[in-house]
């Protein structure tokens, strides 16, 4: 009977012992974050220049480590992806239909040195498994995926010059200096236009780097990371890139309007078909132990 007791005495203990081995190894990390780099809107064109942009990501986060070396991590992140589009010796033109068939006519336009460039901004939820190894500096890896809310987009515009012609079929004559009928030179200014209808979008996430303590409970990352959409963000595509303000005896003192270069098309079809968020760089992450 006492050796049964001392047993069971000693698996208590045991357990107890273990219980808390387990339950120390269990961490909670709460985090603050900032990263920086290549973080652009990704895309093709018809014709013209595509350039990649900077932006930038910061946000709060969580993460829970089951053992010393695997933990997973959650959060909130607002990022921002930017990039940008040039047309150089730029012409294009469609054909419009009139009440009559005398006032059916093409309209053309042409631009030298036209660049756009957008802004996105996104609130990223991301869920990541991390593993990490060491005592004092850590080896740091984790992997997982991010999903993306469009928060808000614009297209930039710089000043340019945009000309503007109609060949009327009928009379067998172009006119290109009638400003009040939206023919002519007209000059645009600086601009910003919002986007329409960005999409949800889904990444695939990594990051890796070095983990060590600062001060008691506390500890900094520094790594890097890659951040790749999978989905097609892109909304309205269907746009004239230039519209005509002609209206038959009709005089006007607007300029033809212009649409974002992104959401519009180009000889019947859209400058770009899809549109991904891209993000490479570096990051540091602040942990509050717990």
């Amino acid at each position: 009977m006492k050796r049964l007791s001392l047993l069971i005495a000693v698996a208590i203990i045991a357990t107890g012992s273990l219980s808390a081995q387990v339950f120390k190894r269990q961490k909670h990390e709460l985090s603050f974050h900032f990263g920086t780099g290549l973080s652009t809107l990704q895309y093709d064109l018809q014709t013209g220049k595509h350039k990649g942009g900077f932006g930038v990501q910061g946000g709060a986060g969580y993460a829970y480590f089951f053992t010393p070396d695997w933990g997973i991590r959650t959060g909130v992140e607002i990022a921002l992806y930017q990039s940008s589009a040039r047309l150089t010796n730029f012409s294009d033109s469609y054909d419009i239909q009139g009440a009559t068939a005398a006032d059916n006519y093409t309209f053309s336009y042409e631009t030298d040195n036209y660049r756009e460039t957008q802004q996105a901004l996104y609130f990223n939820i991301p869920l990541m498994l991390q593993f990490q190894s060491g005592r004092t500096y850590k080896l740091y890896a984790a992997a997982g995926a991010k999903v993306g809310i469009p928060i808000s987009a614009t297209a930039k515009t710089k000043k340019y010059v945009m000309s503007t012609k109609g060949y009327f079929p009928q009379e067998g004559r172009t006119y290109d200096d009638l400003p009040q009928f939206g023919f002519g030179d007209y000059e645009y200014l600086k601009s910003s236009t919002g986007l329409d209808k960005l999409k949800l979008h889904v990444m695939l996430s990594a990051e890796a780097g070095l983990k060590w303590k600062v001060v008691k409970n506390n500890d900094l990352y520094a790594g890097a990371f890659v951040d790749y959409g999978l989905d097609n963000i892109q909304g309205t595509k269907d746009k004239r890139f230039v519209t005509s303000v002609y209206v038959p005896r009709t005089p006007t003192t607007d300029k033809p309007p212009m649409s974002p270069l992104i959401e519009s098309q180009y000889k019947g079809a859209p400058f770009t078909d899809k549109i991904t968020p891209l993000a490479v760089g570096v990051k540091l992450r602040f942990t509050f132990l717990q």
